[in-house]
């Protein structure tokens, strides 16, 4: 009797064991070809990401991957593979890269300016063009945030030639973004009226710091006593603090897919949608925004909790962590470029 109960007991928790592993395993598993591979730009070696379509799939391009801010590897610690899959399914290879000094790449990306990331860019689009493997015939740009300064850098720089170009929450000026940020922010942690002014205060003081060309130890002085920038955070935040993408967007003659996210509380997608309108003829832009979302475009479902993202880039990123229509949207402007004649 006792190994009878035994093995019910066994069976009740093997079958929904097994049941998990495989969700996990499927999750966890993409209909692409990936390898890595090390790129020598003309600043520093880069350890890339290439996901390549399954075999069967005629390739059709590639898409370069640009990263936002922040310490980022080639995948986003794997949140960019759920969309290389959507690529790859369209007959794209995806190639993206561990920004300097994150993971094999060597350098320190805090170091770079928006021109540099844009000469990055560039350097590795060169590479590929070279590869007998990769077909360049249609190159698109994808980038998110802050990509949304380096990508305008270079298409207007005419080095390459790009079939289209997908911009998701990208800021159009630096100092409005970060003054919109911090008021979003501040909202939706209920501060009071008094503690935002506070903070723009001493935010309006360190704006004053970057216009001259303050050191670190003068800031350091100021500094809030939390989150306050590292040296070289401030250094980075000096060489870039004037950003603003609307000279090189007026410079821009490829389509592009502007996508914004609904509920964005890091860019004010009113702002952003006006100048790209304003600057990007009607015939070459297609805006797209896309419901209920916030920034990062993760399922609405997950996005408010940073426990429930985190056990779903885990356990079921491919299928549960962004949102479907922002996934299906990229996926489609692909399939349509597809269709087009070159």
């Amino acid at each position: 009797m006792e190994e009878t109960n035994m093995k019910k007991i066994l069976l009740f928790i093997g079958i929904p064991l097994l049941l998990l592993i495989g969700v996990f395993l499927y999750e966890n598993s993409y209909n692409m070809k990936e390898s890595t591979k090390i790129i020598h730009t003309t600043s520093t070696p880069l350890n890339a990401f290439i996901a390549k379509p399954s075999h069967g799939t005629k390739q059709q391009g590639l898409v370069v991957f640009v990263h936002g801010d922040g310490p980022m590897d080639a995948t986003q610690d794997g949140g960019y593979k759920p969309l290389m899959e959507k690529f790859a399914e369209s007959g794209y290879t995806s190639i993206s890269w561990d920004k300097p000094g994150i993971g094999k790449s060597q350098g320190n990306w805090l170091n770079q300016s928006m021109d540099d990331r844009a000469t990055e860019v560039n350097d590795v689009i060169t590479w590929a063009k070279q590869q007998p493997n990769i077909n360049t015939d249609k190159i698109v740009l994808w980038g998110a945030s802050q990509a949304g300064w380096v990508i305008p850098k270079v298409m207007a720089s005419g080095e390459h030639k790009f079939a289209l170009t997908i911009l998701a929450s990208p800021a159009i000026n630096w100092i409005e973004q970060g003054q919109f940020n911090t008021q979003q922010e501040l909202q939706n942690e209920g501060k009071t009226a008094q503690q935002i002014k506070t903070t723009t205060k001493k935010d309006q003081e360190i704006l004053t710091l970057l216009n001259n060309n303050s050191s670190y130890s003068t800031y350091q002085k100021i500094a809030p006593e939390e989150n306050a920038m590292t040296k070289d955070r401030w250094q980075f935040v000096q060489k870039n603090y004037q950003s603003d993408a609307t000279a090189d967007l007026k410079k821009i003659t490829t389509p592009v897919l502007l996508l914004l996210a609904e509920k964005d509380r890091n860019v004010d997608i009113q702002d952003t949608k006006q100048v790209y309108t304003q600057t990007i003829p009607e015939k070459l832009l297609t805006t797209v925004t896309i419901k209920n979302t916030q920034h990062a475009m993760l399922n609405p479902q997950i996005a408010n909790s940073k426990w429930l993202t985190t056990l779903t880039a885990i356990m079921a990123p491919k299928d549960q962590l962004l949102d479907k229509d922002y996934l299906n949207t990229c996926q489609k402007s692909l399939n349509q470029l597809n269709k087009n004649k070159d």
